[in-house]
């Protein structure tokens, strides 16, 4: 069979594609969907993260169309439900082709933005969006969480901050500083020859600050865990509620990351990590400023540039 020859019913999210596009061109006769139908498939199809993550009724509301429709549509696909379908977005958003996949319906299914006169419009259009996921952050800010992130770290015996692939720049970030306003903390970096067997020298005064966004990487999640199972608590920033990384802890910051973007945008992340950083400085007080004194007394003396 051809590699782009639809597939009835569809296998991966990849099929879903496929059948989408020709369906557009009414290219499959045995695919029994109106107009409607097609363009409700075409919506789904741009917003893998939200069908991966929403009820039923959740995604119904919001593409305004009553839950059957979703049951209806999964029935013309030839699979035996919503949660079969579901379970295709699902299925692609943990597997190694999620950013070419992102990629893909951006191009064919028309998400990136456009603008017609404006040189400038994609650009414009995606800081637009990027101000979005900021602002969406400070709004469902959980300042209590937030608050209680704070305490755990300063009172915490060590911290080990694990961020791996694309979250790694903010574990960096968050571990470099915390370092300056305490002592034990420790970023988990294979390069630095830590693995996850490290997580199983932590206890129940030890704090794990775990930062992940889909695709969330194994060993990230892995190295949560096994702290958690050694009685370590977990601090997780993600982008999402239903991470796997949220499900093993009640102490969670979420930073939104929505948007026409090839990759996962990170600015709503590197802004909730400076929060972080800033309620932890703020509470430590006149120590936090000791603490800052005495590592820049240490790069002074010892001329680091």
């Amino acid at each position: 069979m051809p590699a782009d020859t639809p597939v009835l019913p569809p296998r991966r999210y990849a099929d879903l594609q496929l059948l989408a596009l020709r369906a557009r061109d009414g290219d499959v006769p045995e695919l029994k969907l109106s107009a409607k139908g097609v363009a409700l498939l075409e919506a789904l199809l741009a917003q893998p993260e939200a069908v991966s993550l929403s009820s039923i009724s959740q995604l119904a509301q919001r593409h305004g169309v009553h839950p059957s429709r979703l049951t209806r549509l999964s029935h013309a696909l030839g699979l035996e439900g919503f949660k079969a379908l579901q379970t295709l977005f699902r299925d692609d958003l943990s597997d190694s082709a999620f950013y070419s996949t992102r990629a893909q319906r951006l191009l064919e299914f028309g998400e990136t933005p456009r603008a017609e006169g404006a040189e400038l419009a994609d650009d414009r259009m995606l800081w637009q969006q990027e101000m979005q996921n900021l602002s969406a952050a400070v709004e469902a800010l959980d300042t209590a969480q937030l608050a209680r992130a704070a305490v755990a770290i300063q009172r915490a015996r060590r911290v080990h901050v694990v961020g791996l692939r694309a979250s790694f720049g903010a574990a960096h970030y968050l571990a470099y500083y915390l370092d300056y306003l305490r002592d034990g903390v420790q970023l988990v970096s294979p390069q630095a020859g830590v693995s996850v067997e490290q997580a199983l020298r932590l206890g129940e005064d030890d704090l794990v600050i775990g930062i992940a966004f889909r695709p969330e990487s194994r060993m990230s999640v892995d190295y949560c865990r096994l702290a958690v199972e050694q009685g370590a608590s977990l601090l997780a920033l993600t982008n999402h509620s239903a991470s796997q990384l949220a499900a093993l802890t009640e102490l969670t910051l979420l930073a939104p990351a929505e948007g026409a973007f090839f990759f996962n945008p990170m600015s709503s992340l590197f802004m909730l990590v400076e929060l972080l950083l800033s309620r932890v400085a703020r509470d430590m007080g006149h120590d936090a400023v000791l603490a800052l004194r005495q590592r820049e007394a240490l790069i002074s003396r010892l001329h680091v540039e």
